[in-house]
């Protein structure tokens, strides 16, 4: 009896994938968007009155995820252009804090005739780098953003530490296996 009698499904060789190629611009971007997260958290922690390095992490782990879902790709370049990106979006996190406390105190300086004026949201933030440059005003909240970036570290220095490591583990693999990376 003939083997294609026995099996009716023809023997195809298995397809070789060809290694994914990473698209390092759609990664930043996917981590950039991913990032703010982090930095709505930081916002809204800010705004209750608590100061956290969890939005750190939060940020960190869902810019890594961001990256390597847009990317196709985890390397450790993603990861450090995910930091890269948790921390621009945490400074301006920071940023919308200090115009916030800029607009509250406006209005309050304003309710309680202080002032003549208020100012928008919107003039708070174009009137913060005035604020950040009077030496009464600029050290606690540069100090703030000090303490939020260490804590945004620390919190997110063991995953990121965890990542790094796992991803030159996978680019050694691949590089020593002679079929070129595997997809599972």
């Amino acid at each position: 009896m003939d083997s294609q009698q026995l099996n009716p499904t023809p023997q195809t060789p298995a397809v070789e994938s060809a290694p994914v190629k990473e698209n390092v611009l759609a990664g930043a971007v996917g981590a950039f968007l991913f990032a703010l997260v982090g930095g709505v958290l930081w916002f809204v922690l800010y705004l209750v009155g608590f100061f956290a390095g969890i939005s750190g992490l939060v940020g960190a782990v869902c810019a890594v995820k961001g990256y390597s879902l847009f990317s196709k790709k985890e390397s450790v370049k993603g990861i450090v252009i995910a930091i890269v990106m948790v921390v621009l979006v945490m400074a301006v996190a920071w940023y919308l804090c200090l115009s916030y406390d800029i607009y509250v105190a406006h209005q309050e300086w304003f309710e309680s005739e202080e002032i003549d004026f208020s100012l928008s949201f919107i003039e708070s933030v174009q009137a913060a780098p005035y604020y950040l440059a009077d030496p009464d005003v600029a050290p606690a909240y540069l100090l703030d953003l000090g303490i939020g970036l260490v804590l945004c570290f620390v919190g997110a220095g063991s995953f990121v530490s965890n990542k790094i490591k796992a991803a030159k583990a996978a680019s050694k693999a691949s590089e020593a296996s002679p079929e070129g990376p595997k997809l599972s």
